[in-house]
């Protein structure tokens, strides 16, 4: 059985060993599943995107993607992600072809290095833009942003939600989508904030959900939500797993720090879970909240 630190119930979800399913890489990050059973992941460092297949034969479907991060599907299906040295949010069919940039400012300002990145189920799109891709002296935004792009209003419409964060990372809906999360890396914490009808983010409504103490340098980085609403986050020391209410059921150990996660499988009882030069998956004994537009 995997091995499980400050287990508070914890142990209870996870139904077998945390696997490797590839290795070899510089810095993975990005892991999306795929319906066909493939799992697509970034190797940052290396500017490339990877297609890991059902059994195991991992390569290259994308090379130069200017350390391409987080990534989704849009609400046509495509995908859309995060490029960090790119300093924009694009777009591209699922086999790596036809990539357009789909917002590189804000308000006429040149993006800082945009990160993490999901889609509520009316199309509406939310990410993280920390400064990790941008020389000091190259940004036009002193501040870190979370925004919102409104499909409905093309693809221009982007909306500045938060700028009160020290390092936006990631960040993920709840099971009702009324509850956004967002990582902050530098402070070490989990922000829950509430979404009205029309996707805002009521920012002076929002809470700390959780405050990570690891106790060695690694603030929270990816997130993702099960269907009964707990909350996996991957900080040092492992996957850390959350109640809805905060309280903290456990951490996974993983054999190097997490970077990001992804629910998978056909019963979206596996966890996918990047982690420096690895990609590993364990089995859970409940569901995860995939993207609504898998297809």
């Amino acid at each position: 059985m995997a091995t499980i630190l400050k287990d508070a119930g914890l142990s209870d979800l996870i139904d077998g060993e945390v696997e490797r399913m590839a290795s070899g890489f510089q810095f993975t990050e990005g892991p999306l599943w795929l319906p066909d059973g493939a799992l697509l992941f970034q190797d940052m460092k290396a500017d490339r995107t990877y297609r890991l297949e059902p059994d195991g034969r991992c390569a290259p479907l994308r090379e130069e993607t200017r350390a391409a991060n987080g990534q989704t599907f849009a609400s046509n299906g495509r995908i859309v992600f995060c490029e960090q040295n790119g300093r924009r949010v694009s777009i591209m069919d699922r086999d790596g072809g036809g990539v357009s940039p789909l917002v590189e400012e804000w308000s006429g300002a040149r993006l800082n290095s945009p990160n993490d990145i999901i889609c509520r189920s009316d199309g509406q799109v939310y990410f993280t833009d920390p400064p990790y891709g941008v020389e000091p002296s190259a940004r036009a935004l002193h501040f870190q942003g979370v925004y919102r792009i409104d499909p409905l209003k093309g693809a221009g419409a982007i909306h500045l939600e938060a700028d009160d964060f020290e390092r936006p990372n990631g960040l993920a809906l709840d099971p009702s989508e009324s509850v956004l999360y967002v990582c902050d890396t530098a402070r070490y914490t989990v922000r829950a904030i509430p979404v009205d009808a029309g996707g805002g983010l009521l920012t002076g409504k929002g809470r700390l959900f959780a405050h990570l103490e690891p106790g060695i340098p690694g603030g929270p980085d990816g997130i993702k939500v099960d269907s009964d609403g707990r909350v996996y986050v991957a900080v040092a020391l492992g996957v850390w797993v959350f109640e809805p209410t905060g309280r903290l059921l456990g951490v996974l150990s993983m054999p190097a720090r997490p970077s990001n996660l992804a629910f998978g499988g056909p019963d979206r009882r596996s966890l996918y879970i990047t982690a420096v030069d690895a990609v590993y998956r364990v089995r859970l004994r409940v569901a995860g909240i995939a993207p609504p537009f898998l297809g």
